[in-house]
């Protein structure tokens, strides 16, 4: 899985300038507060607030009781290039992700017994450690049962109207974008044939017009045109010939390649 880097740049900010965001659902008792400012005055900023650019400003994703408890200073944002709905995904999840850490038992008792703090609720906070809590948890997804089902919401589509023209039954704009960038590019021989290969997913067939072509179509084009599954007669030949897979997975693929169907 390739990882995209959304981090443009770190940014000194003074704090009264940040925006906060109106979605920010966090909220910060006195306890956590007096913690917060009490590790401040004795480490200082050692971690970089979040935000992102808007029209009106820099909007914070993550740091909010940190830009209110120090407003008059200088502070370390990181700047991404998210949009509000990503925004919104790391509003939601940053916090408990975090909370979901378990804890080392022996690890923490060693760290702990080298930790002391001269704020009072820092040292709270570090005996509520000791004491122990219950890392926040999710339900594991249900397992699915069956591998292949032949019971599927396969759309249907009925003949109607004349025979249309070949160039009708498909749309090969993208696909021929493709093979077009993919020979300029002086690529090695067996690259370029499996990329050539593999933009030809791109080309997309009207299943409403393929419906009308094939019942207009002699019996040998017809028989041609089931074994490429642009249509299905008989649903326990399409098992056979391996075009029925698991429902959710046939969604997903075609989802993810025509995303406006």
């Amino acid at each position: 899985m390739q990882i995209r880097d959304r981090i443009k740049e770190l940014r000194r900010v003074p704090a009264s300038e940040l925006l906060p965001n109106p979605k920010n659902w966090r909220t910060h008792p006195v306890a956590q507060q007096d913690a917060l400012r009490g590790v401040l005055a004795e480490v200082g900023y050692a971690d970089a607030l979040i935000a992102r650019e808007t029209p009106e400003g820099l909007m914070l994703v993550d740091g909010h009781l940190r830009a209110e408890t120090t407003p008059d200073s200088s502070v370390p944002v990181l700047v991404l290039d998210i949009d509000e709905a990503e925004a919104d995904l790391m509003l939601a999840t940053l916090d408990p992700l975090a909370a979901m850490a378990g804890r080392d038992e022996e690890r923490l008792s060693e760290l702990l017994s080298t930790v002391t703090s001269d704020n009072a609720t820092v040292n709270a906070l570090l005996q509520t450690l000791a004491n122990g809590y219950e890392p926040l948890t999710i339900a594991d997804p249900e397992p699915t049962t069956e591998a292949y089902v032949q019971t599927v919401d396969t759309p249907i589509y009925e003949p109607s109207g004349p025979p249309p023209e070949i160039a009708e039954l498909s749309d090969r704009s993208t696909a021929d974008e493709l093979l077009r960038e993919i020979r300029d590019a002086g690529l090695p021989a067996e690259v370029e044939r499996f990329l050539l290969d593999a933009a030809e997913r791109h080309v997309a067939f009207n299943f409403q017009r393929i419906a009308n072509y094939y019942a207009h179509a002699p019996a040998d084009v017809q028989a041609l045109m089931e074994r490429s599954a642009l249509v299905v007669i008989d649903h326990d030949q399409a098992i056979e010939n391996g075009f029925v897979r698991l429902k959710e997975d046939i969604d997903a693929a075609f989802h993810e390649d025509y995303p406006d169907a």
